[in-house]
């Protein structure tokens, strides 16, 4: 017990802090130089106290030559954190107010940045399909992890938190039987295969890789959290040359970021409260 406390109040020291950024970087390709310092120590030191470690650096020769252990260690820093309906004021408003707007455009490709384990993609597909609108949508569901990725697209979760993502559901407005969306099994519930038909998982760096697809949504929802203010900047860049004119950006609503419209011009501010964006024609 002793130990573990010890660990758990070690100080990291930034220099330590870049060095296993650095191996990760050159050696795998994971930037993770932007991310907020703060969130990020927190999540290193719980590295330490998983692998037993008295300094940060002992961590660094090991990821470099076990593939296995660096995707640990990438999974610790970019670990999702996600439920179907998930701020069920924000899906209600969604469903009341932007469904409707999407409606008006002849296709609708929506970007889905950050999707952990799948709840949100498949929440998305759920409300498309209430608003009848699945049958011309797409939704690209984009994440750094590619473990998370596989996980999404199974679409099967355990069953324990079930009750909660149901009244969730209702809570957001829901026009049917959340359980008819699903199958459940023992312990498990998976997302029945009509609502997977119309999502797609890609593997994408939002700090290193670029615009893919023009989309009239995107929705990032508490990933910009852990993101430096110069990273955050630059996605919010890359979400807005990704949208086409009219199109609709929604970010967490805990995720208020500095100077936003300042910097980004052509983003309009349609709703503080749920932190919803539209793309204008005049810079």
């Amino acid at each position: 017990m002793t130990a573990l406390i010890k660990w758990k109040n070690h100080r990291i020291e930034d220099v330590e802090v870049n060095l296993l950024l650095q191996a990760l970087n050159e050696r795998y390709g994971y930037d993770f130089t932007g991310y907020a310092r703060a969130s990020l120590k927190r999540r290193l030191r719980e590295l330490m106290v998983y692998f037993e470690l008295e300094h940060l650096t002992q961590l660094i020769p090991t990821l470099l030559y076990n593939e296995a252990v660096a995707q640990t260690v990438i999974n610790s820093i970019s670990v999702p954190t996600s439920e179907f309906f998930r701020d069920p004021f924000v899906w209600a408003y969604l469903r009341e107010n932007v469904m409707p707007l999407l409606a008006s455009f002849p296709r609708i490709n929506i970007w889905q940045a950050g999707c952990g384990f799948g709840q949100e993609a498949y929440s998305l597909s759920i409300l498309l399909h209430e608003a009848g609108l699945e049958n011309r949508s797409h939704i690209f569901c984009t994440d750094i992890n590619p473990e998370f990725l596989n996980e999404a697209k199974k679409g099967c979760w355990a069953a324990r938190n079930f009750k909660l993502w149901q009244e969730n559901y209702q809570k957001s407005g829901g026009t049917g039987d959340f359980s008819d969306y699903f199958i459940e099994q023992k312990n498990t519930v998976a997302i029945r295969a009509n609502y997977k038909q119309h999502v797609e998982f890609i593997q994408h760096n939002l700090v290193n890789d670029d615009v893919f697809k023009e989309v009239q949504f995107v929705l990032c929802r508490n990933v910009l959290l852990y993101f430096g203010e110069e990273l955050q900047n630059h996605v919010i860049g890359l979400f807005t040359r990704s949208l086409e004119r009219g199109g609709y950006l929604l970010l967490g609503s805990g995720e208020n970021i500095f100077d936003l419209q300042e910097l980004h011009p052509r983003l309009e501010s349609l709703e503080y409260s749920v932190q919803l964006y539209r793309k204008t024609s005049h810079v």
